[in-house]
């Protein structure tokens, strides 16, 4: 009878292990894209994106550290054909840093493919700041032609700088600092 509760008990402790796992990699993401919208304006179509960012404790302990994030927004125009295969239209990649300054205690988020610098002074300004994408110029209405579907395709994804890969290889069973979101999606024009 004692050997039949042992592994009951032993059956209960794996599953709750397995479960707060499980429920740790599902409350730490980091990034969620949350909604997105285009509009054309004068030949250009830009976007608007709004992205949820949430770092966790270990994700905050690395980044005042002094780890440095670069996140990804990396977006697909797609012509939506019925019968046919879709066609992928363009590609556009928004390359962004984030790192803490110790001695001035401020977020710093660059934005590597315009050279622009902005500085926040918490970590949630900062992240408010990186989630808030405004006209963001992502397709030419030359490539477009109107009588056809087009989506708009997004995908985050933020990575630890200098974080050597045998470090990600021995810690594989914890939460790694790398993550990708899922693609969203929203209709180019309505």
């Amino acid at each position: 009878m004692k050997k039949k509760s042992h592994k009951a008990k032993k059956l209960v402790r794996a599953m709750l292990l397995l479960l707060l796992v499980i429920t740790t990699n599902l409350v730490a993401q980091p990034a969620t894209p949350i909604k997105g919208e285009s509009f054309l304006l004068n030949g250009v179509y830009y976007s608007n994106i709004d992205i949820e960012f949430v770092f966790n404790d270990e994700y905050l302990e690395a980044l005042n550290s002094g780890l440095v994030f670069d996140i990804d927004l990396d977006f697909l125009v797609v012509n939506v054909r019925k019968r046919r295969l879709n066609r992928e239209i363009g590609k556009l990649s928004q390359k962004y840093t984030l790192k803490y300054n110790a001695f001035t205690q401020r977020y710093t988020i660059f934005n590597v493919n315009t050279g622009r610098e902005a500085s926040r002074s918490s970590v949630g300004s900062a992240l408010q700041y990186l989630g808030s994408i405004r006209n963001l110029p992502t397709i030419d209405d030359s490539l477009i032609n109107i009588d056809q579907n087009y989506q708009v395709y997004l995908q985050v994804s933020t990575r630890a700088q200098g974080v050597p890969s045998w470090i990600k290889t021995l810690t594989f069973w914890r939460d790694n600092l790398d993550f990708v979101t899922e693609w969203i999606q929203w209709p180019l024009y309505d």
